[in-house]
């Protein structure tokens, strides 16, 4: 979904498995995606509020992934707040 008048789209938990296939290449990062779904009990696809408890979980486990995933954080509180002011 995307926000009208922003064109800002959805991040989902594809758009956290692609940055994270960049940082630490496929096999590893659909392992991660997956273990912190499981880890939190969160369902795919995931909304913002998954993904952002998905990101705070997967920053504790290391400094490289502490960066891909800030940033999809980031894009995922975006998303929460400028969907809430569409309101």
């Amino acid at each position: 979904m995307t926000i009208p008048g922003y064109d800002y789209a959805q991040p989902t938990d594809k758009s956290l498995l692609a940055a994270l296939t960049t940082s630490v290449g496929p096999d590893a990062a659909k392992a991660l995606t997956d273990l912190a779904a499981k880890k939190l009990g969160r369902r795919t696809p995931a909304g913002p509020d998954d993904l952002i408890a998905m990101t705070e979980y997967l920053m504790e486990l290391g400094d490289l992934l502490r960066v891909t995933t800030r940033s999809e954080k980031i894009r995922a509180v975006t998303y929460r707040a400028l969907n809430a002011a569409m309101r």
